[in-house]
């Protein structure tokens, strides 16, 4: 489906995103301990000139200085939110109303907040959450009860539920809700309300007058006394000599709210048990709704219900609001008693144990066996306490991503996914072993389980998972936690886990197999290298050391890697002993061809360079070791991806040659990625770079250092130009790449739909590594064949005839070009980059109007018309190879 056809049709109303956000990418390492990074640049997103990044960025920060008691600075940035309407038409849900709604009254600007609040209506509708900003609006300005109880009634307007009301009287405005009870239900099976309560003489009574209401009248509610040191023990006796259905048990000592609410699940006596807490209000009907679905049907195991969470004065108060202030409860659980012989009891933590119980239902009996009664309809109204364990730092629900609760919640999945029945999820009232270990400041003293690997990694010193989040972008967008990622994956893809141990070395110098974890192997064999290096050929050579920093290649080697070679190659030939510093080596092959021109190569682990962090002091520091280790006279640095070594060089007085052969100016791609402007990139680079060597004049001239920049075009593979050119009856067009798509691969694709409607004997060869782009533009054509990558240049370029590049980014050199142009093909390139510089139009090939692919077309076909033309312009663009190669050859 076109993709603009699917977001306005369906994908804005699904909250489908309709392209990437970097405010959106620094909200999540926002949240997840990387504040320090992500403020400065949202920022200056914030303040930027660009409307929809400067949008959400005031929404991201509005939250996060809300969440952070900075109410007026909060507000100012959700006022930048509305100052752009692309924002609203990216987001297109309630939640910045709601949040400024919030932040004005809270502010003292009620006026504004009624501003907010009209607007939504008039965006959204009437709808529960605008009911709630329309209570708290008014109640900010004084309005009566019986204004108030009117938003509360419309809550339920339409849902068949009694209403709501709050009453005159003493006491905040949550101690006077009070239920408008329906007929009650005379009989029905006993459901269980376990309510645990640790100090809770304040708040204990309207509990259990809103239990005591309930329209399902076969309750029994056990209050667990937590060992509580107040009255709240003596005010449940009481309530229970009025109310028989109210039991009170004492354990003993306080223990927390999960051992309490074991005891009132050991002792419930309901088919039905659900929790209740001592602070919290239940709509009279909770019970009634939630119990209804399970007697219904008998394959459902459990229902929750919706709740809104206030301060005692009814002033809403969701942690971090996202688009809605009314959302699931998922304390509210109602199950059969019979999970108490299946999967047992609530886990005996101080924080989460309620989700993880939930999650445990899902994975023994399907997402399907759990149901949310009266989705988006407050049946339950919570407390907020600033000294509750949702509110303390150590426990805060921001630790749900990246802190306590999270480590807690990842531990408690995998022992999850070890099940294979749900047998395998018992969890006794009081285990005697844990079943899985958890953070022990999370824990209540149990004794922990044996470690599993998962175990292992979360606490080996060597994994950082800052890091790995910081390293491996993709892992940190798809909020995976990177413990579980390594496990699942990304040890077998050679993945970094931190920057003091190399996956990929270690892995190449045991000969592991893909399926063991590098970093488990390594704390079998304490006395191995963590970082181990690899002697080349030339350990031993006499000569003055050069030091080369370069990229790190993945399975499939292209332009990059072969530029680095024949880098290598000139230094050895004109005297110099090379040894290669990488971040990462996970292809063989390419790491024995660098030995074979180097005398060490070591591997360190880096992060790329992000316009937002500066290099890590850790990986800065060791690359200074590693230079006094081989005093180098000068390093280079192959790619302008890396930062750490140039800070490394300079922190130790050594020279450093910064070799680009990228186009940032041009590469909106390139400079989003790194999230930096060309310019800002540009006053970095002349800082920390002695001198540069550039491969074509374009890259020059944004660079403007002309007294410290060498231009040296990329070489080829001289038997390149030995390779024969002899064109069949078939012409075979080529797209050699990396094949995603900024290489133009759906443009290579349309012209060959294009081509194919002549019925011309011209066949299209996709040639490159299979990816997710190329995937995604299936079908083809029948003329399109995918042949798959090819190991070296020879053998990609010896199955075409003509050569195309479609690159949707200027490129800084074109390598693919030069060496179709060296093997005597024609070249079709997009005017574009460095590549329009080196085809000579109607000379070596043709040079059309960039994204103009009925232009391609057109001259493919004009080639195919003309054979005569091919091997004229195939002996042309050898000649201009040679002469640039001539150039590459230089000495220098």
């Amino acid at each position: 489906m076109d993709p603009w056809t699917h977001y306005h049709s369906i994908g804005r109303a699904e909250g489908r995103q309709p392209g990437p956000s970097q405010a959106l990418m620094f909200e999540h390492m926002l949240w997840h301990g990387l504040a320090d990074q992500a403020i400065p640049a949202l920022e200056a997103l914030m303040s930027g000139d660009h409307p929809r990044e400067a949008a959400l960025a005031g929404w991201v920060l509005a939250r996060w200085y809300r969440d952070q008691g900075l109410l007026e600075t909060a507000f100012k940035a959700i006022e930048v939110f509305w100052q752009h309407s692309e924002g609203l038409r990216f987001l297109g849900h309630k939640g910045p109303a709601l949040l400024a709604i919030q932040l004005a009254l809270a502010t003292g600007q009620p006026d504004r907040a009624r501003t907010h609040l009209d607007r939504a209506l008039k965006e959204h509708g009437p709808c529960p959450d605008l009911t709630l900003a329309g209570l708290t609006c008014d109640r900010a300005t004084g309005a009566s009860l019986q204004t108030l109880s009117a938003h509360i009634q419309s809550l339920y307007k339409g849902t068949g539920l009694s209403g709501v009301l709050v009453t005159d009287g003493p006491g905040a405005l949550f101690d006077r809700l009070t239920g408008q009870a329906t007929q009650a239900s005379g009989s029905g099976p006993l459901v269980s309300v376990i309510v645990p309560a640790h100090n809770a003489a304040t708040t204990l009574g309207h509990a259990l007058d809103g239990l005591c209401a309930q329209s399902w009248r076969s309750l029994e509610i056990i209050v667990v006394d937590d060992g509580s040191t107040d009255k709240t023990a003596q005010i449940a006796r009481n309530r229970a000599e009025k109310d028989p259905r109210i039991r009170v048990l004492v354990p003993g000592r306080n223990q927390g709210a999960y051992p309490a609410r074991n005891a009132g699940m050991a002792a419930a006596r309901g088919a039905f048990i659900t929790v209740h807490d001592a602070d919290d209000w239940s709509h009279p009907e909770k019970i009634a709704e939630q119990v209804r679905p399970l007697i219904e049907d008998t394959t459902l195991q459990g229902t929750l219900s919706h709740w809104v969470r206030v301060t005692p004065d009814l002033d809403m108060s969701l942690w971090r609001i996202e688009d809605t202030w009314i959302h699931r409860n998922v304390s509210s659980l109602m199950i059969r008693a019979n999970l108490r012989k299946t999967l047992g009891y609530w886990d005996r933590t101080r924080a989460s144990a309620d989700t993880e119980y939930y999650y445990r239902i899902m994975r023994a009996f399907g997402p399907a066996s759990l149901l949310e009664v009266h989705p988006g309809i407050p049946l339950a109204f919570g407390r907020t306490d600033a000294s509750s364990l949702t509110g303390r730092a150590e426990t805060h629900l921001r630790t749900q991503f990246h802190g306590l609760r999270r480590d807690y919640m990842e531990a408690a999945f995998n022992w999850h996914r070890r099940s294979r029945t749900p047998g395998d999820l018992y969890m006794g009232q009081k285990p005697r072993q844990r079943p899985f270990r958890i953070p022990p400041a999370i824990g209540v003293g149990d004794i922990p389980g044996p470690a599993t690997p998962f175990d292992r990694l979360r606490d080996s010193p060597l994994f950082d998972p800052l890091w790995y989040w910081q390293a491996h972008e993709d892992v940190l967008a798809a909020d995976i936690y990177p413990v579980r990622h390594y496990l699942d994956g990304g040890a077998a893809e050679d993945r970094d886990c931190g920057p003091d141990f190399s996956t990929s070395a270690y892995r190449l110098s045991h000969d592991l197999p893909d399926d063991t974890p590098a970093l488990l192997h390594f704390h079998d064999h304490p006395q191995a290298d963590p970082l181990p290096g690899f002697d080349g050929a030339l350990k031993d050579a006499k000569g003055p050391r050069v030091m080369v920093f370069g990229h790190a290649a993945g399975k499939t080697l292209f332009g990059a890697e072969r530029s680095l070679l024949d880098v290598m190659a000139r230094m050895v030939a004109r005297g110099d002993v090379p040894v290669m510093v990488l971040p990462a080596i996970r292809n063989a092959d390419y790491l024995e061809r660098l030995r074979a021109v180097t005398a060490r190569i070591e591997v360190i682990p880096q992060l790329p360079r992000r316009g937002w962090r500066s290099p890590a002091t850790q990986t800065v520091e060791r690359l200074r070791a590693v230079i006094r280790q081989h005093a180098p006279r000068e390093i280079h640095v192959n790619t302008l991806v890396q930062d750490a070594p140039l800070v490394a060089a300079r922190a130790e007085g050594i020279d450093s040659v910064l070799h680009i052969r990228e186009m940032p100016e041009q590469d909106v791609t390139l400079s989003r990625t790194m999230g930096i402007s060309p310019d800002s990139l540009r006053a970095d680079l002349l800082a920390q770079a002695d001198r540069f060597v550039v491969n074509s004049s374009m890259v020059a001239r944004w660079l403007a250092a002309p007294d410290r920049t060498e231009q040296r075009p990329n070489a080829v593979n001289p038997a390149l130009f030995d390779l024969p050119f002899q064109p069949g009856e078939t012409l075979h067009v080529a797209l050699i790449s990396s094949n995603i798509t900024k290489k133009g691969v759906a443009d290579f694709i349309a012209v060959a739909t294009r081509v194919a409607e002549t019925a011309r004997p011209i066949r299209f060869l996709l040639i490159g590594p299979p990816t997710p782009d190329l995937h995604a533009l299936r079908p083809w054509p029948d003329t399109v064949d995918f042949r798959g990558y090819a190991p070296t240049p020879l053998k990609a370029i010896a199955q075409a005839d003509i050569v195309v590049n479609l690159s949707h980014f200027a490129e800084s050199f074109g390598r693919t070009v030069m060496e179709a142009m060296a093997a005597g093909r024609p070249v079709i390139t997009y005017a574009r980059g460095t590549p329009q510089e080196l085809v000579q139009s109607g000379k070596t090939g043709f040079v059309v109007p960039a994204d103009d692919m009925d232009a391609v077309a057109r001259a493919v076909l004009a080639l195919e018309a003309a054979r005569g033309q091919l091997v004229a312009m195939g002996r042309a663009g050898k000649a201009r190879a040679r002469t640039l190669q001539a150039l590459a050859d230089q000495d220098g």
